[in-house]
């Protein structure tokens, strides 16, 4: 039978004959609560990028039909249930910076407007425009977030590709992976009438 070993702090590998029960029994308990903790971080990860997918979908559907605003003040938007008693609030932060993401966004955007340049015609004119304003930047070569997100929301589906697609999707990781400072809220009416949050992460023991 081959012999354990548990490596200590120092590196070394220590024979389990050597280690306590106790320390055994730490060890596991660790292992086992830190591993689901990472389960749970990556699941909320997942979870936040989909609902921000999902509402840029939602938006960029209804821009199809009409123009129409809906709820939120700089970049921020908030979605309420027909009967007014639950709500989604998105948000991201005016100082928000892109992730690498961006930048493949930036390349397939790219790649379809050089297709489109021996095109005429209003649609084709339409999207080397909004490509060449969304990815300007300012003197310290930083991209304007606002430009970015009128992209993204108002010509989702400006150009019937997969090129275009994707950089939709990367366009909302990039976002989304980038900054702590976007954010989803969830709320719910109370039998007052009050907005009570439902909370994505615990609060304290």
């Amino acid at each position: 039978m081959e012999q354990e070993f548990y490596t200590n702090r120092s590196g070394y590998k220590v024979p389990a004959n050597k280690v306590s029960d106790n320390d055994k029994a730490q060890n596991t308990l660790v292992l086992e609560l830190v591993q689901r903790a990472k389960q749970l971080s990556a699941e909320h990860d997942d979870f936040k990028r989909g609902v921000f997918t999902r509402v840029n979908d939602f938006i960029a559907d209804m821009a199809h039909s009409y123009n129409v605003e809906i709820g939120g003040t700089k970049g921020n938007i908030t979605l309420t249930s027909f009967d007014g008693k639950s709500r989604i609030k998105v948000g991201v932060a005016d100082d928000v910076s892109f992730g690498p993401e961006i930048l493949v966004a930036k390349e397939l955007i790219n790649g379809v407007v050089n297709e489109l340049l021996d095109h005429v015609g209003a649609e084709a004119q339409l999207i080397k425009d909004i490509a060449q304003e969304a990815f300007e930047t300012n003197k310290e070569g930083q991209y304007s977030k606002a430009k970015i997100m009128n992209l993204r929301s108002k010509y989702r589906y400006s150009h019937e590709s997969d090129e275009w697609a994707e950089a939709m999707k990367a366009i909302d990781d990039a976002f989304i992976l980038s900054s702590t400072k976007t954010y989803v809220l969830f709320h719910e009416r109370n039998e007052l009438g009050k907005w009570i949050q439902i909370p994505l992460v615990s609060k304290s023991l």
